[in-house]
């Protein structure tokens, strides 16, 4: 049987325990569209949309000396940016993020008549940078806030117009 190997998406060596800032970005399954809609620019949440909004701000509660700094709930992905104030693992808050969200959605499939999913709610793993500077958390803030704005770009939204947003790219010339 040949199992599909994959790509570790944590720098090597880095500890996720370490004080600081992360940015980090989890994407439904598929990249269903599961948490609403963007009508001209303005973001349109619907009821599972809310419920991983309340999530994204119940991780300060769940991790006391985490911040939420930042965050956007989209169509079919999240952005946050995490102020790590007490070393906690960021693999660990995510893991439990995930969890929770998903046995959240799965019960309102069946009471609320949620979109069903596939396999699974979200990807396996998610993405993160490590926030290194004034420069590049300034980038990704803004990035966050007008995420919705710049739908009709966004390689996540499978109907994208133009390949402009290039937030990788310019986070690397930051850092």
């Amino acid at each position: 049987m040949n199992l599909k190997q994959h790509k570790n998406l944590r720098l090597e060596g880095y500890d996720y325990a370490t004080v600081g800032c992360y940015f980090v970005t989890v994407v439904t399954e598929n990249r269903r569209e599961l948490f609403g809609y963007i009508a001209d620019g303005q973001l349109m949440l619907n009821g599972a949309g809310k419920m991983v909004k309340e999530c994204i701000a119940d991780l300060e509660t769940r991790f006391t000396g985490l911040e939420i700094l930042n965050s956007v709930v989209m169509p079919n992905h999240v952005h946050a940016i995490l102020l790590n104030k007490k070393e906690h693992d960021i693999p660990e808050v995510m893991r439990q993020f995930k969890a929770i969200t998903s046995r959240l959605y799965h019960k309102r499939m069946a009471t609320d008549g949620w979109k069903g999913y596939d396999i699974r709610l979200w990807q396996r793993s998610y993405y993160d940078i490590i926030i290194k500077n004034e420069r590049m958390f300034d980038f990704i803030n803004e990035y966050i806030a007008t995420n919705p704005e710049r739908w009709t770009h966004d390689k996540m939204n499978e109907k994208h117009t133009t390949d402009v947003d290039e937030i990788y790219k310019t986070i690397n010339i930051l850092r």
